[in-house]
């Protein structure tokens, strides 16, 4: 007797005209491609989302003291550091999570609920851009009231992506995908994003080590990507290239994370010169532009990949 998820998912791999005379409601096509109803990652994500708009809004509020050191002016800009790392200040960082990542923890899990194919593969990028974001105000800001909500944070995001990614069949968005997407384009793309990122931060670490000069700004930068950004990019990546299971269902949201934190450096250093009345630098802008547009323009193909397929067997 077939389970209502394997209908569904016989009914979303149904090739030619088959497919086209009982193709079936986004909803259901959505539901076929989860193994199980991610209920705690719905749940996680809505607490996640409070505790955002609360420590973003308490940051924000409470200005130099809480968490951004005691230079108001580069809390709300960005600095370079060792090896090029541009840093942001935990105030700007804190407006960014406000305005724009509040908003994608709230909607993705609901275009998801909703029977969105794209909503469903973003959304763990989400999760991922919220831990690694609090590794680094864990690691970096100063120690004060704001320190467990930011381990909570940290700790609630990755329990509720892994729900999620335990509940996303890979095997299935495998299958709707089919060849249309150029997993291994992607997942080459990933896994040199993220040997760029352990090149940048590895030498500039190492540097600072045997120089023995004063600890460096980027240190909480370095955490956050070395711990967990490369290991995640590159294993991701390697499981995409190898068309694995795994690597189709965190492929968009690696892409999706990588690009928010540019996105984040961009809007900092664009609004720069009227929080601290420094000098723009507009090159860097539109440098953090073109980066983040590297990791983004992938993601079309996860949009267009079933409509192209459709395309092959019409």
């Amino acid at each position: 007797m077939s389970t209502p998820a394997q209908v569904g998912s016989r009914a979303v791999e149904a090739p030619g005209r088959a497919g086209r005379a009982a193709r079936p409601p986004k909803e259901a096509v959505a539901r076929a491609l989860l193994a199980r109803d991610p209920r705690l990652a719905y749940a996680l994500s809505l607490l996640i989302a409070a505790l955002v708009a609360a420590v973003s809004s308490v940051g924000l509020v409470m200005g130099s003291a809480v968490p951004s050191g005691p230079d108001p002016a580069a809390g709300y800009g960005i600095r370079t550091s060792t090896a090029g790392v541009v840093v942001p200040g935990f105030l700007a960082h804190d407006g960014f999570n406000l305005t724009v990542a509040l908003p994608l923890l709230l909607v993705l899990p609901l275009l998801a609920r909703r029977g969105s194919f794209l909503g469903l593969l973003l959304w763990p990028g989400a999760l991922f851009y919220a831990l690694y974001t609090y590794v680094g105000y864990l690691v970096g800001a100063p120690f004060g009231p704001l320190f467990l909500p930011h381990a909570a944070l940290v700790a609630l995001s990755g329990v509720a992506a892994i729900d999620l990614l335990t509940a996303i069949d890979g095997e299935r968005i495998r299958g709707y995908l089919g060849m249309a997407l150029p997993a291994r384009a992607i997942g080459g793309l990933l896994v040199g994003l993220g040997l760029m990122t352990l090149g940048q931060d590895g030498g500039g670490a190492l540097a600072v080590a045997l120089a023995g000069t004063a600890e460096p700004i980027s240190r909480h930068v370095w955490v956050a990507d070395l711990a967990f950004e490369v290991p995640a990019t590159v294993v991701g990546g390697l499981m995409l290239w190898g068309r694995r299971p795994v690597g189709y269902a965190v492929g968009a949201g690696l892409l999706f994370q990588f690009a928010l934190t540019p996105l984040a450096l961009a809007a900092i250093a664009a609004l720069q010169p009227i929080l601290t009345g420094s000098a723009a630098d507009w090159g860097s802008v539109v440098g953090l532009l073109a980066f983040a547009g590297i990791s983004l323009t992938p993601l079309w193909w996860f949009a267009r990949g079933r409509a192209a397929r459709r395309e092959e067997q019409g």
